[in-house]
């Protein structure tokens, strides 16, 4: 798997995931964080972005791919810092977000995202 098809798959499996758990009604954040988690793990660069019109949501971007976008446009990005996955753990454990999420799925998110990028460590060489 190369990084195109990780990104591609990283995003099938936020609208799969959103679908299920609903990660962008309260879990954006830490699906961001996840996310930022492995790409640091991974030596990949990348972007949290932080959308704050219309509400507020959480993505990351990867040169010119953004992870998680759900429906935000590019144009609402309201600031744009290159944080880390821990900075972004404590944004998450500090702040209030909405309830739809339940809290209880952070480990069935964490696991899934994880054996994504583990697939892609595993095949990359």
């Amino acid at each position: 798997m190369n990084r195109r098809q990780l990104f591609k798959q990283l995003n099938s499996l936020c609208k799969e995931m959103d679908k299920e758990f609903f990660i962008n009604q309260g879990g954006c954040c830490y699906v961001a964080a996840v996310i930022a988690e492995n790409l640091e793990r991974c030596n990949i660069p990348h972007t949290i972005i932080h959308y704050d019109k219309c509400g507020c949501h959480y993505a990351v971007r990867v040169k010119d791919r953004i992870i998680n976008r759900d429906y935000y446009r590019h144009n609402e990005i309201v600031y744009d810092k290159n944080i880390s996955s821990k900075t972004l753990y404590n944004i998450y454990n500090e702040e209030c977000w909405n309830e739809t999420y339940n809290t209880k799925s952070n480990s069935t998110v964490k696991t899934k995202i994880k054996a994504l990028f583990d697939k892609y460590e595993n095949r990359r060489t």
